[in-house]
């Protein structure tokens, strides 16, 4: 048995029959384990390969049924694919044809970004092997040198900036902003002009971020298009209106919604171009991470590891170690090496990016919540806040030390300005949790049940705010709705009563330091 991964994919039987799957999928699947070293892959990374955009569980039974295929196809040479249940493998490893010309899997057309980003990253590799003379190795996730990939470049047009000076400083305010942000992801550039697109920089883009702004005075309303290039597919069309007063375009909920909703668009949208999609593999990583699913940590995990070898590296490395404070806090594994690892990450992710307020963010939390240093923490935060007084991370960090340090107040007005710059990202509910934490903290329940149910709603099946919805509602004796959440909660977590509440190790610690141990005994009683 051989293959051939250079030109058109192929498997070759021992006389020579072509046994290559017939299945798209199929195919990638084996040619993503015959170019990995050892020809072994984890089911996590091949499922985030192949199956991206579908749940844990429904990648998990694509991949199932996927491996069945390929075996079938592989006819007598089948027992050489080996599956465990975390791994799949070739053994013995299947000789590669290192004569064949042609491009990289040429006639594998996959429609999954993560696979197109993967094979876009090997076709890269394969032309610089050709340039230098290097053979071309399997990738692995140890450190390598930074790849310093073509960067996607971005621009933000404004077709009209409006008739009033308001209306031209709004929109350039609100440029700023868009602007600021899309730099946060660590290798997009980003270029602002009111001029037609220049002939000669055209190819070169990779999304256009158009502006138009009418009205008169105090009536200027701002019309906002994202296009995807080369195709001009509009991704995203939005309107802001501009009758605030001129500080609310920082502070307000409406502006802070059309920004990450803009910045979301143009990152999405680079999964499609041609070159490296890195900002949309961390944004579709991060989406992972708050889903708060032990196989969507571990699967983000493996996305996080590509990107460790370019410009990102910085963010995945805080990123991974986020991922270890997660899983420490939400599924209580405090082992020594997930701990061991979070430090080391956002140490590591500190020497890569100083001055970047997510870093500065993510590695806040690990001192606090990890190491307990509440003073270089709470030094980490201000730093980040400092940087982008805007960012929700940096806002969410400097809110957590607050607490620590006792500052509940303090905390709170923090965690409420990140819960509305947040508005818009996928994951706000995770500041609505936040704020849900703090307004407990100063003994505001309304805004407490009020946030907590924000956060219900935006994502259905987040346990933490139905733990909190449940001990909130028993704690202002409201039966009925305790009972309604606790049913709720029964369907995620199946041995839930409402005393695990009073358990010790259960996940509701802000309960707990405030004291509403008792109260709750007395209610569940």
């Amino acid at each position: 048995m051989r293959a051939r991964l250079n030109g058109p994919f192929r498997v070759f039987g021992d006389d020579g029959e072509d046994i290559s799957p017939a299945g798209m999928k199929e195919r990638g699947l084996l040619a993503l384990l015959l170019a990995s070293p050892g020809q072994r892959r984890t089911r996590i990374w091949l499922q985030a390969m192949l199956w991206s955009d579908r749940e844990p569980q429904q990648a998990s039974g694509s991949l199932r049924q996927a491996l069945s295929n390929v075996r079938k196809a592989l006819g007598p040479h089948a027992g050489r694919l080996l599956a465990d249940r975390s791994t799949l493998w070739l053994q013995p490893e299947v000789a590669l044809d290192a004569t064949a010309a042609g491009e990289f899997l040429s006639d594998l057309d996959i429609r999954d970004a993560e696979f197109s980003d993967w094979l876009r990253d090997r076709r890269v590799r394969q032309e610089e092997s050709h340039v230098t003379g290097q053979p071309l190795t399997p990738q692995t996730g140890g450190r390598t040198p930074v790849q310093h990939l073509a960067r996607p470049l971005v621009m933000l047009r404004w077709t009209n900036m409006g008739v009033t000076p308001r209306g031209r400083f709004l929109t350039h305010a609100v440029a700023q902003r868009i602007a600021g942000d899309l730099i946060l992801f660590g290798n997009i550039d980003v270029i602002q002009s009111d001029a037609d697109i220049d002939r000669a920089m055209q190819p070169r883009l990779s999304a256009l971020v158009e502006m138009e702004c009418f009205g008169d005075a105090g009536q200027d309303q701002l019309l906002i298009r994202v296009i995807g290039l080369p195709a001009r597919r509009i991704v995203w069309t939005g309107r802001l209106s501009l009758e605030m007063s001129i500080p609310d375009v920082w502070e307000s909920v409406e502006a802070s919604r059309c920004v990450n909703k803009v910045v979301s668009s143009v990152v999405e949208s680079l999964a499609s171009a041609t070159m490296p999609g890195h900002p949309a593999s961390l944004s579709r990583a991060v989406k992972l991470i708050y889903s708060f699913d032990r196989s969507g940590l571990t699967q983000a995990d493996d996305m996080l590891v590509r990107l460790q070898d370019t410009d990102m590296r910085g963010l995945a490395l805080a990123w991974r170690g986020f991922i270890r404070l997660t899983s420490a806090l939400e599924f209580r594994d405090h082992g020594p090496d997930g701990v061991a690892e979070a430090r080391a990450f956002a140490d590591d992710a500190l020497r890569a990016m100083a001055d970047h307020p997510v870093v500065l963010s993510l590695a806040s939390r690990i001192k606090l919540n990890i190491e307990h240093d509440l003073d270089q923490a709470h030094y980490l935060a201000l730093r980040a806040a400092e940087l982008s007084d805007l960012n929700p991370y940096a806002l969410e960090a400097l809110g957590q030390s607050l607490v620590y340090h006792g500052d509940y107040q303090a905390a709170d007005q923090f965690a409420q300005r990140a819960r509305a710059a947040a508005q818009g990202m996928s994951n706000s509910f995770n500041w609505d949790m936040q704020a849900c934490l703090t307004s407990l903290s100063i003994g505001q329940i309304a805004m407490a049940r009020e946030a907590a149910l924000e956060c219900h709603r935006k994502m259905p099946f987040y346990r933490p705010a139905l733990r909190y919805l449940v001990a909130l509602a028993l704690l202002v004796d409201d039966r009925a709705s305790a009972d309604h959440h606790a049913s709720r909660l029964r369907r995620l977590e199946p041995d839930f009563t409402p005393m695990a509440l009073l358990s010790p190790d259960y996940p509701v610690a802000t309960l707990r330091a405030l004291g509403h141990t008792e109260t709750l005994r007395q209610r569940i009683a």
